[in-house]
């Protein structure tokens, strides 16, 4: 006798850790109630390295990692014939890996030409085709609100993907959480689904229009599940779509925003798998785990997942060093899943003062041509880049105030320094020796050395500079003079 049971989850809640790694264990533990076993079979999705995230040192209990058919997929698999639970006992199967997370903002407007679809290539075949009851481009209402919004849109790609968003959001509720992916006419009837049905319907329009979209089925560090759908580009790359997000937010942008707080466990739905050898089963949603278990009296058996997981790092944040009179320096820290940074320098009325690009590997980026004693704000934001595609990830915001400059505040020793100046020369005689400094109004020094008693004369900008001497006993004298 054989028995199973695959498990389909798929709801949203909001909470985010961007830009951040994980240690993550994902176990299933198989519980036998009063069966003796012949036979067992566990399947755990194994995660892949993504546009959304880098996975590193994956370590399994047992079993073998495979790949789902015609996919990109990859799933555990321990089939066990002996050693297996007698009654009472429990058996698991575990997998254990690192994550580092990274929230994607694609700002569209880098998208100045939409090239045709390479109607040969693996992507366009792949995923521009009806799945079933679950991805179905005839469905009636379907096709009649994608010839609406393709109308709309002007036949743009690029277009009608946000209409399609907008529509979603505007036209379906959140409903059904935790019961899995549905038929598609089944959540048309319905009006609305949890994330993943919403996720379908969306995937549906578009490609019922022949644009190549998919679900993207994730679990949570803190065990809790989200999915959203990315559309593709050609000759740019794959783009997120969180049509859950416009629900719960409505007066934010989801088109083309990832949260970067969800291992990305499958890619598309309805992936083939084997829970034995030569004997397929088509897994909706490969998101947590799928169990089968054959036995020769008894039948019940218990199932529990779990995925619990330790914060490694958070955010790395960018700082400010070197402040001055009329410049500073914003320094970027080691981000291996930045490329570039964009910095942006903001003055206290909100005023743009200062924007710029700058690969990652420069490590500093210094502002200049600012004011003295003025208070002052940064937009740091790590770019990465993906296929072809600029995204942006999360934004350190800083502030500082710049140094206030030099005044004309007169304290002569003894022996004063006798000062001449014109038309741009500048005399210095002193008495004792001493350090000399000169700075702009603005408060940049242009001239620092130290001098020995008697006369110094010096080539200076035509313009009134700030002058400020040290003897050695620590007197000083600070003065304005007029080099014009």
């Amino acid at each position: 006798m054989k028995y199973f049971l695959p498990i389909l989850l798929g709801f949203s809640l909001v909470g985010a850790n961007a830009q951040t790694s994980y240690d993550v264990t994902n176990r299933v533990v198989l519980e036998n109630e009063d069966c003796q076993l012949t036979k067992t079979s566990l399947i755990l999705p194994v995660p892949q390295s993504n546009n959304y995230q880098t996975i590193t040192n994956l370590e399994y209990s047992s079993g073998q990692v495979l790949d789902a058919v015609n996919s990109e997929n990859k799933y555990l698999r321990d089939v066990k014939v002996s050693d297996l639970p007698g009654i009472g006992e429990s058996y698991s199967l575990t997998e254990h890996f690192d994550v580092t997370l990274y929230p994607m903002h694609i700002d569209m407007s880098q998208f100045e030409t939409l090239y045709p679809y390479d109607t040969e290539s693996d992507i366009y075949k792949r995923y521009t085709v009806s799945k079933g009851e679950y991805i179905d481009i005839e469905n009636q209402t379907i096709q009649q609100v994608s010839d609406r919004i393709w109308s709309q849109s002007n036949e743009n790609v690029l277009t009608y993907a946000e209409l399609c968003y907008e529509y979603v959001a505007e036209n379906y509720e959140y409903l059904n959480p935790n019961t899995g992916i549905h038929p598609i006419a089944e959540i048309l009837s319905d009006g609305g689904g949890d994330c993943g049905n919403l996720a379908s319907i969306y995937v549906n329009l578009l490609r019922a229009k022949k644009i190549p979209a998919k679900h993207i089925v994730t679990v949570r560090p803190d065990g809790t599940y989200h999915v959203w759908a990315d559309f593709y580009l050609e000759n740019y790359g794959w783009i997120p779509v969180d049509v859950n997000m416009k629900l719960d937010y409505p007066e934010g942008n989801f088109f083309g925003y990832c949260r970067g707080d969800g291992i990305v466990m499958s890619e598309d739905i309805c992936s083939e798998v084997e829970f034995d050898s030569g004997e397929p089963y088509n897994a909706v949603l490969l998101q947590n785990y799928l169990f089968w278990y054959w036995c020769s009296s008894g039948n019940r058996v218990e199932t529990s997942h779990r995925v619990s997981s330790t914060l490694v790092s958070e955010p790395p944040a960018c700082s400010v060093s070197e402040v001055g009179a009329e410049q500073a320096t914003i320094l970027f820290p080691d981000n291996s899943g930045a490329d570039a940074y964009r910095v942006r320098v903001f003055d206290t009325a909100s005023l743009l003062v200062a924007e710029s690009k700058v690969e990652a590997s420069e490590k500093s980026f210094t502002v200049e041509s600012l004011s003295p004693g003025t208070e002052y704000w940064v937009e740091a934001t790590p770019l990465r880049y993906v296929d072809n595609i600029e995204a942006q990830m999360t934004t350190s915001s800083i502030s500082f105030t710049t140094a206030e400059a030099p005044t004309a505040i007169e304290t002569v020793s003894d022996g004063a320094p006798v000062i001449t100046a014109t038309s741009g020369k500048l005399s210095v005689r002193t008495s004792s020796d001493s350090q000399l400094s000169l700075f702009t109004l603005a408060g940049q020094c242009i001239y620092r050395e130290k001098l020995a008693s008697g006369l110094v004369q010096l080539t200076v900008p035509e313009a009134i500079l700030i002058l400020k001497i040290t003897d050695k006993d620590g007197e000083v004298l600070t003065q304005k003079v007029n080099c014009n």
